[in-house]
């Protein structure tokens, strides 16, 4: 049974979306705030998770930057106002769908069976026909040097930290030096399933494995290749 986790100060929202979501024999985790949400997405591992961005204390937006650097699970972000600030910002961090309230709760379920659908594609058990191939061999660019097999990525010997996806796209790129990759293309060698969400997505996944590679010290670059996408190269510095 997959588990949904719903995030809303709102508690008639709150409520009303879990019950709908109920109904269709998921099983839902509730939290009216972000207090101890990071917590247990980390523990718990959810499939899903719907984050309003309007909450007091910590909210939406800031949730989904700290989700962002451990987990790929699908995120729906849902909010009040709308605007296409809050729709493209939240795209931009990471965010999988937007929603803008009011909506009809039978189109956000809808939402949720395409998410997990295409995330189960993108992510299949070892041994499933769906299951992305991946090389058998050890990458090495500059000082980095990548493993497939056991999905480890370090530099002059000291592992960086990364997500399920920030390892596939640094992977691929690494294991095409020089050569330019539009953002499509880069979705469909690496998120492996036609991508339903905003293609500015790689921006924020680009973003995020350049600041650690530079914390890594890494002599491999991800360059952007204006008006395209980016490409890696190696330092010779």
């Amino acid at each position: 049974m997959s588990t949904i986790v719903v995030v809303d100060d709102d508690l008639f929202i709150l409520q009303l979306l879990s019950e709908y979501l109920r109904k269709e024999a998921y099983e839902v985790t509730s939290f009216s705030s972000g207090a101890n949400l990071v917590e247990y997405v980390r523990s718990e591992e959810p499939e899903c998770l719907i984050l309003d961005i309007m909450m007091p204390g910590i909210d939406g937006l800031s949730l989904l930057t700290e989700l962002r650097s451990f987990t790929e699970i699908p995120i729906i972000m849902i909010s009040a106002r709308g605007e296409e600030s809050d729709r493209i910002h939240g795209l931009e961090l990471g965010c999988s769908d937007f929603l803008s309230k009011p909506f009809n709760p039978r189109e956000l379920v809808g939402r949720v069976k395409a998410m997990l659908r295409l995330y189960r594609l993108g992510n299949g058990a070892p041994g499933d026909p769906a299951a992305p191939t991946k090389p058998d061999n050890i990458c090495h660019a500059g000082n980095l040097e990548i493993d497939a097999d056991y999905r480890r990525a370090t530099v002059d010997g000291t592992e960086i930290s990364l997500t399920s996806r920030e390892f596939e796209l640094l992977l691929f790129l690494a294991s095409h030096i020089e050569r330019p990759f539009g953002r499509e293309q880069l979705i469909q060698h690496v998120w492996n399933y036609d991508f339903f969400g905003d293609v500015r997505v790689v921006d924020d996944l680009v973003k995020r494995i350049r600041k650690k590679l530079a914390e890594h010290g890494s002599s491999l670059l991800i360059n952007t290749v204006w008006g395209f996408g980016y490409k890696a190269t190696v330092s010779k510095i």
